[in-house]
């Protein structure tokens, strides 16, 4: 087996930083906004693994780009996994995000440094060992949306709300899953590290920022040398966030003294990293490499008559009250204006979802294009025929918050028809049930690969 590791940075001096409601901007940084790589070879197969500092991006940006990457390589996309870490303190993306328009442009670079990475990861192919584990780290990430006492489903409740939450709405995926990549003297290369928690942990909007992501880089470069490489992939994290609570430690804000801030959390994990137990112990030899992408037909939602009389309404209102640019309505105010601005005989009522799926060795990945909900990462989890599955979010593209059924019938921030939640009812399963029919597909296609046809061994009295 061999493998390359690359990165480029891509931080603009200046610019809108998209992540909040409100906009921001940008200048200097507080940890660099990369585009990190890795090349795996064996059996004649070649992976691509790219992960972008970025809040997300759509799937024809990403799709462009794994083609790109592909004819560079002269590989299938099918074995190219591109995924955004959704870092709310990175550049302006393609999408609108509340805030900060879309601006395709800003794109270019980030693109750039994308294949530039891979193409010094390709170069630098060499013999590696390779292992893989997995632990839990339970210190950071809560479930940010719970049932409430009269029957709702509320996001980020806040004071206001402590005394009538009746608990998180499910269980979160705290598992950190790891693979480690030596030279053939054992000296580390690269970490690639998934872990599932909203890169929204920076309380300076002002500067660009990997958050904890890039906190844990440099974390981990400090313990295991400056040249190695950290691949991060968040996982399944939509309804997923550094504030616990349950216990009420928390106030208005996204941090404060009694929260852990990026740095924390970024060092927190590069030390539970470091002390694995069972360890990534690398080997050397070959691997199986199989890749697939696969795309399915789901519901799309759109501004229904009454959506579009609410909307009418509540701008009047705004206009009327001079409360047009006022923070507390902002949220409304947008998805008030989608809504007219949308023609419903002109909107699609399907949309195609793309699964990837990606096994490197004795390690499968499942990217989902979208803020997922952690509970549909759970049950993919739990339906995988191979041990060690990650599900990753944002990989390949982004369609919005995907929510299960019940999140989207309570109407809580991530469930509320908008550019950033359009999927409808029936998203979560589809992806739940697509995902498990690959990863099944994937399993029998391991086997022959192994063992080739096997052989009906029954015997039969009459057997000629």
């Amino acid at each position: 087996m061999k493998a390359g590791f690359a990165e480029r940075e891509y931080t603009p001096a200046e610019g809108p930083i998209p992540g909040q409601i409100k906009g921001h901007y940008g200048k200097g940084k507080l940890t660099p906004l990369m585009a990190h790589a890795a090349v795996i070879e064996s059996e004649g197969a070649k992976a691509v693994l790219v992960s972008l500092d970025l809040i997300f991006a759509t799937v024809d940006f990403a799709t462009a780009l794994r083609e790109r990457i592909g004819k560079v390589l002269k590989i299938s996309t099918d074995y190219i996994f591109v995924h955004t870490t959704h870092t709310h303190t990175g550049c302006e993306t393609d999408v609108r995000c509340w805030g900060c328009p879309a601006n395709p442009d800003a794109l270019i670079p980030v693109a750039d440094a994308a294949v530039q990475a891979v193409i010094a990861a390709n170069e630098q192919l060499a013999e590696v060992k390779m292992g893989t584990a997995r632990t839990y780290d339970t210190r950071f990430a809560f479930c940010r949306d719970f049932f409430t006492t009269d029957g709702k489903i509320v996001t980020n409740p806040g004071l206001n709300h402590a005394d009538n939450l009746v608990g998180p709405i499910s269980d979160i995926d705290q598992s950190v899953n790891v693979i480690r990549f030596d030279d053939m003297e054992g000296q580390p290369l690269c970490f690639v590290v998934n872990y599932a928690l909203h890169l929204d942990t920076n309380a300076h909007p002002d500067k660009f920022d990997a958050d904890y992501a890039g906190s844990m880089r440099e974390a981990l470069r400090r313990r295991f040398g400056r040249d190695v490489t950290v691949v991060f992939f968040n996982g399944c994290c939509g309804n997923v966030n550094h504030l616990d609570f349950k216990n009420y430690n928390h106030k208005k804000t996204h941090s404060f003294p009694k929260t852990y801030s990026s740095w924390h959390i970024g060092e927190g994990l590069a030390e539970t990293v470091q002390n694995m137990n069972p360890a990534p112990y690398p080997r050397a030899g070959e691997i199986l490499i199989q890749g697939r992408y696969c795309t399915f037909p789901v519901a799309r939602r759109y501004a229904t008559p009454e959506r579009k009389e609410w909307a009418k309404k509540f701008l009047a209102f705004l206009e009327e009250n001079g409360k047009m640019e006022d923070r507390a309505y902002s949220h409304d105010r947008q998805c008030a204006e989608i809504y007219l601005a949308e023609d419903a005989e002109k909107t699609p009522k399907l949309m195609d979802i793309g699964i990837h799926v990606l096994q490197l060795g004795d390690i499968v990945f499942v990217g989902l294009p979208g803020e997922i909900y952690s509970e549909i990462g759970l049950r993919i989890k739990a339906n995988s025929p191979f041990p060690h599955t990650v599900v990753v979010e944002l990989a390949d593209g982004w369609h919005g918050y995907i929510a299960p059924d019940y999140v989207l019938r309570g109407g809580c921030y991530e469930s509320i028809y908008s550019n950033i939640s359009y999927t409808g009812l029936g998203t979560a399963d589809t992806l739940i049930d697509g995902a498990t029919m690959m990863l099944k597909g994937l399993y029998e296609a391991q086997i022959a690969a192994r063992m080739g046809e096997i052989r009906d061994n029954r015997l039969f009295k009459n057997e000629v």
